[in-house]
């Protein structure tokens, strides 16, 4: 969920690269570690149904001498078995990620498309990528190995190459919230790392399995990336409703009208 920068090029060369190798030379394992993660997905599908219907908004700030400069919003609703990804700033596409239907959609606003991908084929892309990993001693470079390790105020800690993250959690009421979270980060990553956006994701999700673990949604998360001798920072501040908004039901129904009059499109069309 937390947009950052796109790494160096070369980095997702090596990504392009591995992916497609991974379908010719790990086809079996894959399917092995595929089949272990889809299994994941569907037992926590099948747990959070009918869980409480709420709402995460997450403010992504840049600091920069001391200051905050705002540069990403989004407002993150989970109604039913459904979890709506709202882009708060442009482009302001949307994101539905339908467990019982196990398709994600992503919708332009602002040329009027969507395309799809089923839940299977973007855990299949991630599966791939790990299994060329472990073959080609890439896990710790692209931060599959990474370890979340807990302080003692709380604070979780994970590195992995040139990237640090550094959260804090809150304890909400109902556990399933915090799985229900943990499950679209999963999700949401594993669509990037497919559509071939942003940073490697696997510390992401080690990250947001330990939060979920404690029954924890994220308050706030820090990311350090290093560069050419330079140190960036991304912030993003989490707030959590317990219930859904009257704004946040009109959402979700002028999302249902998109779906029928956007214009499909393959993912690679997407903006």
């Amino acid at each position: 969920m937390d947009r950052k920068p796109a790494p160096p090029k070369v980095r997702w060369i090596a990504l392009y690269i591995a992916q497609f190798l991974a379908l010719i030379m790990g086809a079996q394992a894959s399917r092995t570690v595929e089949a272990v993660e889809a299994k994941l997905e569907s037992d926590a599908a099948a747990d959070l149904a009918g869980s409480p219907e709420f709402q995460v908004t997450v403010e992504i700030v840049e600091l920069v001498d001391g200051k905050s400069y705002p540069i990403d919003r989004h407002l993150i609703i989970f109604k039913n078995d459904q979890a709506y990804d709202f882009s708060l700033v442009q482009p302001m596409d949307v994101t539905v990620i339908d467990w019982k239907a196990e398709q994600m959609v992503v919708l332009s606003r602002q040329k009027s498309l969507q395309s799809s991908l089923p839940i299977a084929n973007v855990q299949q892309s991630a599966a791939q990528v790990r299994v060329y990993a472990k073959k080609n001693d890439l896990e710790s470079h692209l931060g599959i190995d990474a370890v979340a390790k807990r302080s003692a105020d709380g604070t979780i800690e994970l590195s992995f190459d040139d990237y640090h993250y550094a959260a804090t959690g809150n304890t909400v009421q109902s556990p399933s919230l915090a799985a229900r979270f943990a499950q679209f980060t999963l999700a949401t990553a594993r669509l990037n790392l497919a559509r071939h956006r942003g940073a490697p994701p696997f510390a992401r999700m080690s990250l947001a399995k330990e939060l979920a673990a404690k029954g924890e949604l994220p308050q706030t998360v820090q990311l350090q990336i290093e560069s050419d001798g330079k140190t960036r920072t991304l912030v993003s501040h989490y707030t959590v409703k317990e219930k859904l908004s009257p704004e946040a039901e009109d959402r979700v129904r002028k999302v249902t009208e998109m779906m029928t009059l956007y214009r499909d499109v393959p993912m690679a069309d997407m903006p």
